[in-house]
């Protein structure tokens, strides 16, 4: 079956592509649905802060070669605290997006048990990507304590 028949309260934004918006306790119940119902591939999962909101919102990305179909499952979660159950139990390749996620964001994934920096290591500040992220100041406390080397 195709994604709006699965899931009638699904937007279609364009052909072929659907958006599902959704609680974080449904995520792995839609994935799983997805998944045996031939949205074999799982494209990404990716993160946008939307720090107005207070929130993450998270989009995890299937594609259905039999139907040609790509269907996003979009849930927010708050930016300060809040967890996500990890899905890689459905997808093993969904670690390495969680644990980029969990590095760059702060977005803890409960149940996988490989968070370990893999793109900062040893990074001693708020993750980067997120919004309140102050760059300016990390280059002028990092970088301008970098001693200028003259040539002779």
């Amino acid at each position: 079956m195709m994604a709006k028949e699965l899931f009638p309260e699904a937007q279609e934004i364009r052909k072929g592509r659907i958006r599902i918006e959704t609680q974080k306790d449904k995520v792995g119940e839609i994935i799983k649905k997805l998944k045996d119902n031939s949205y074999e591939h799982f494209v990404m999962l990716s993160c946008v802060d939307w720090i107005k909101e207070g929130k993450f919102e998270l989009v995890y990305q299937m594609w259905s070669y039999q139907y040609k179909e790509h269907v996003m499952i979009s849930i927010k979660i708050n930016r300060d605290g809040e967890s996500m159950l990890s899905m890689r139990h459905l997808f093993p390749q969904i670690e390495t997006y969680e644990r980029e996620i969990h590095e760059m964001f702060g977005v803890n994934f409960i149940g996988n048990p490989n968070l370990k920096e893999f793109i900062l290591e040893g990074w001693p500040h708020m993750p980067p990507m997120r919004k309140d992220f102050d760059t300016e100041k990390f280059v002028k406390d990092f970088y301008y304590k970098i001693p200028e080397v003259k040539e002779e």
